[in-house]
């Protein structure tokens, strides 16, 4: 929430703040000098940018015009007949483009890791929890949550069926020495088969959100959830009484399979 308000004031601040810098300085803009001035509009941009991206954007685009309208000759007008403030102006707004492109990428890793990080620590956690009593309502979210920290950046839909040119998942994998069975996530996505018995309902696309491009995910995590989609969409509410289900009740204490 803290963040969302943070985004929307830079998004506006930014933009309003340099427009009144570069409004006000324009009649002492021989006492301040011209190389002054965009050095203020520069340090707004860049702090917009780390905000967020379209504020650095939206906040250096309002810099270079303020700058060109106010502060260049012929005054009052986007036309610019000196190459120096030329320079300024587009410095202007590459400035806000790559800083903004910086810290979103910064953003990016730092929520990569960080979900990389928790996803690391499940199992030790599923343990700990595992080692008392606990309801199962608290036991199972805390290990799908698991399952949540890595594929929390990737989307999906369901299809019923794939062309050619999709990339499959393959439900098995080799594991690496340490074992490892993680692959990357093409930017274009990829499709896993959801199986129940034997049947294909259809396949499972996911991909990266569009702002990451290729993610890295675990093949276990991705064939999980597509279990448990399956598990979802055969799901009637009860079981039917089947040979299976009669065996077990004539072999008491036997594995329930």
């Amino acid at each position: 929430m803290k963040t969302s308000r943070l985004e929307r004031a830079a998004l506006i601040g930014g933009p309003i703040l340099a427009l009144v810098i570069g409004a006000a300085t324009a009649s002492i803009d021989d006492l301040v000098g011209t190389a002054n001035v965009g050095i203020m509009l520069a340090i707004i941009v860049t702090l917009a940018a780390l905000v967020s991206r379209a504020a650095g954007l939206t906040t250096a685009i309002t810099a270079a015009l303020t700058f060109n309208f106010f502060h260049t000759r012929p005054y009052h007008s986007l036309r610019i007949s000196q190459s120096r403030d030329v320079a300024i102006v587009v410095l202007l707004a590459v400035l806000g483009l790559v800083v903004s492109d910086i810290s979103a990428w910064r953003r990016r890793r730092e929520v990569k890791t960080a979900r990389r990080d928790r996803a690391h620590e499940g199992p030790e956690t599923a343990r700990a929890l595992l080692a008392e009593t606990h309801p199962v309502s608290l036991v199972w979210p805390s290990v799908v949550g698991t399952i949540m920290d890595q594929l929390a950046l990737a989307e999906c839909r369901l299809e019923t069926s794939v062309g050619r040119d999709r990339l499959l998942i393959s439900r098995a994998g080799s594991r690496s020495a340490d074992g490892d069975d993680g692959f990357v996530l093409p930017a274009q996505g990829a499709a896993v088969p959801v199986v129940a018995d034997g049947t294909t309902l259809g396949y499972l696309v996911l991909t990266p959100r569009r702002d990451l491009g290729a993610l890295w995910v675990e093949r276990r995590v991705v064939i999980a959830l597509a279990d448990h989609v399956a598990i979802a969409l055969t799901y009637t509410g009860h079981r039917h009484e089947t040979k299976a289900v009669h065996d077990a009740l004539e072999h008491p204490g036997e594995v329930i399979g």
